[in-house]
């Protein structure tokens, strides 16, 4: 195994840079999160939030030793995304120390809400129909009213190509191209986990949030260690993403995906002639408005990201709405609809769009 170590000045020297919760403390360069003892759980978070809208290139070695107690060692860490603050840390035990809980009362620990997190789970808890006891998960929690066990997962990777408590010292990339979030480990080419993900239920309006790492450990114990970490958010997005200015409320999307989707489409009124449409992904019909003099549409502006099937690399296939957008006049209606990304789809398109009446009907 190879391990690429991190540049000296990105390392975790200079403690003073990290909020430590809860049992997380000082081990040399680096932090111990729990130590191998049971019922613990430990935190550490950049004391300020960070960007994340543009998308974000971490990389981070850790080492998980000395496991014990309940299937030789549990229960892991994960790398964190949250909106709560920087003393925040959920429950113990199959928690993470991000989720609600000790891994099998839901109500016996508050988990932390609006949160992302990136679960390297040690531990197969069989109440969260977990693959294995060496898997990688994406987990989100939402509303505080609304933080469950198990979390709710939006991507997994049943099993991975090492064991994360052998002791060793491991090496992982999590690279977030919005909408498209990848990890790597050591030096395996190929992503361990590709997924889509929607970051914005767990950003302020600035698109900012803290950003660390938890970790947990109950019936079974490890020490956690994280020994550098690297951090460096995104300046600017390769792709165009949705407005602050949606027509339809957070609420609104569809459960099942990754993507905020809309259950249907919108067409609202701006002004005589002018219209805003939310276009959702998974409607092959799309959107329509009325045009009985069938004048030509203008297409003032677009904005939004649909992800469609993975493509042969095993990534999501994720477009902006530049040239993906269908305009059809016919019978009286203009029809908005998607093309050239496979299905089934996830996302939105938002639209402004004028009917020209200065220009002769088609």
């Amino acid at each position: 195994m190879r391990i690429l170590f991190l540049a000296p000045a990105l390392a975790l020297a200079c403690h003073a840079q990290w909020n430590l919760v809860g049992d997380a403390r000082q081990l040399g360069p680096g932090v111990r999160l729990t130590r191998a003892r049971n019922d613990l759980g430990g935190a550490m978070w950049r004391p300020e939030k960070e960007p994340f809208a543009a998308g974000f290139d971490t990389r981070f070695r850790f080492r998980i030793s000395d496991p014990g107690g309940l299937d030789k060692g549990a229960d892991g860490f994960a790398f964190v995304i949250q909106n709560h603050g920087n003393q925040a840390l959920g429950g113990f035990g199959g928690a993470g120390g991000f989720a609600s809980g000790d891994g099998i009362h839901s109500g016996a620990d508050p988990g932390i809400p609006f949160t992302l997190a990136i679960f390297f789970d040690t531990h197969k808890n069989d109440e969260a129909r977990d693959p294995s006891g060496n898997f990688l998960t994406v987990a989100m929690n939402g509303h505080p009213e609304a933080v469950l066990w198990p979390p709710k997962r939006l991507a997994l990777t049943k099993n991975l190509p090492f064991k994360l408590k052998d002791g060793k010292q491991h090496q992982a990339r999590i690279l977030f191209q919005p909408p498209l979030l990848t990890v790597y480990l050591d030096d395996h080419t190929a992503p361990i986990l590709s997924s889509v993900v929607d970051l914005r239920p767990v950003l302020d309006s600035e698109g900012k949030a803290y950003v660390g790492f938890t970790a947990s450990t109950g019936g079974g114990w490890a020490n956690h260690d994280i020994l550098e970490w690297d951090w460096r958010p995104t300046a600017n997005s390769t792709l165009s993403v949705v407005t602050s200015q949606v027509t339809f409320a957070a609420h609104g999307c569809l459960p099942d995906r990754n993507l905020c989707t809309p259950p249907e489409a919108r067409v609202t009124p701006i002004e005589a002639g002018r219209y805003r449409i939310v276009l959702p992904a998974h409607q092959p019909a799309g959107a329509a408005l009325p045009n009985p003099r069938q004048l030509p549409v203008q297409l003032l502006s677009a904005t939004g990201i649909v992800c469609g099937a993975s493509g042969s690399s095993g990534s999501p296939s994720c477009s902006g709405p530049h040239d993906r957008i269908v305009i059809t006049t016919a019978q009286g209606r203009s029809t908005f609809s998607i093309e050239g990304i496979p299905g089934p789809r996830q996302g939105f398109f938002e639209l402004e769009v004028a009917l020209d009446s200065s220009a002769p009907p088609q």
